[in-house]
C-alpha cells in the first residue's frame, strides 16, 4: 500500500544518528561511511563483525547487514541454501542469506520506520542485540559444515547441542 506523501510532513531524522549515539554510549567502535550509513565494528564470540546499518529516507526503511566473511565454494551452494532455510526456521528476528555476487554468507534484518518519529533505545538496543546473537549462535555451524562436514541436519544438530544443567 503506497502513503499519501502528499499529505504527510515529514520531521523525521536521519536514525543513523540515534544509533549511533547508543552505540557510542556503550563505548564501541563505529565509523560512518556517509551520512545514511554506519559501520560498527564488533568482536563476537567466533568472528569480528563489521555490522552495517544503513537508512533509506525514501522507502523510510533501515538495513542491519553482517557478512560473515564465510566464503562457500560454488559446488557447496545448494546445500548451504538447504541449511540457510533450516537455520532461518528458528531466528526470531531478521533472516540469513548467501550472496551470489560476493560468494559468501550474511545476515540481514530490515526495519520500516514509515509513521513514526524515531526509534525507541530500547529498539536500537534490541537490533545491535539480535544481529551478535544470531550471528555468534550459528557462525560455528556454517563454519563447520564449509571446513569438515556438508551436512546441514548433522551441523545443525551438533552445533545447536543444548545443555541441562550445570558443571
Amino acid at each position: 500500500m503506497k502513503s499519501n506523501s502528499e499529505n504527510t510532513y515529514n520531521i523525521f531524522m536521519n536514525p543513523i544518528d540515534d544509533i549511533e549515539d547508543i552505540i557510542s554510549s556503550y563505548d564501541l567502535q563505529c565509523s560512518r561511511s556517509n551520512y545514511y550509513e554506519l559501520i560498527l565494528n564488533y568482536n563476537g564470540l567466533w568472528n569480528n563483525y563489521e555490522v552495517s546499518f544503513s537508512w533509506s529516507q525514501p522507502r523510510g526503511l533501515i538495513t542491519t547487514n553482517n557478512d560473515l566473511n564465510i566464503k562457500i565454494p560454488l559446488l557447496l551452494v545448494p546445500k548451504i541454501q538447504t541449511m540457510i532455510s533450516l537455520i532461518n526456521e528458528n531466528v526470531s528476528l531478521g533472516y540469513f542469506g548467501y550472496s551470489s555476487k560476493r560468494k559468501c554468507l550474511y545476515f540481514r534484518h530490515n526495519i520500516s520506520i514509515k509513521g513514526v518519529n524515531n526509534l525507541a533505545t530500547e529498539q536500537i538496543e534490541d537490533l545491535i542485540d539480535a544481529v551478535i546473537y544470531e550471528c555468534d549462535k550459528y557462525f560455528p555451524a556454517f563454519q563447520l559444515f564449509v571446513h569438515k562436514k556438508n551436512d546441514p541436519e548433522y551441523v545443525l544438530k551438533t552445533v545447536l547441542l543444548e545443555t541441562l544443567g550445570e558443571a
